[in-house]
């Protein structure tokens, strides 16, 4: 194996986890402001690395779709990371809660977008 084809290697890897490493440093910066609802390691564990799978899988394709140049791959992953990971971790509350019988998850999620965004107001 020759030094370019190790080099080529390298970038590949490079080009498949750069989503996966913004996004995991995105949901890794929320959960400063999700302690309240993250109790156990297992539950940062899962909320970060939702975050990250999230990025990871779909930065391409919001990029695609909003018409984005590639230079804003990295933030895109960040926030997509960062929301991602607050999602799915909402979703699994709703079924822990067993809010699921009784309320639509968007009606859910949108309690708690709202409680959020009125922390600290009084």
């Amino acid at each position: 194996m020759s030094w370019h084809e190790i080099y080529e290697a390298v970038i590949k890897i490079w080009d498949n986890i750069q989503y996966f490493i913004a996004g995991l440093l995105g949901a890794s910066v929320v959960t400063r402001y999700h302690k309240d609802r993250l109790k156990t390691w297992h539950d940062y564990v899962v909320f970060i690395l939702s975050g990250a799978f999230t990025a990871h899988y779909l930065t391409q394709v919001v990029i695609y779709w909003l018409s984005l140049e590639p230079i804003h791959a990295g933030g895109v992953g960040f926030l997509l990371g960062a929301f991602g990971g607050m999602v799915i971790q909402e979703l699994t509350s709703w079924i822990k809660t067993g809010a699921y019988k009784n309320q639509n998850f968007f009606v859910y999620f949108g309690e708690i977008i709202k409680s959020w965004f009125n922390r600290g107001k009084k």
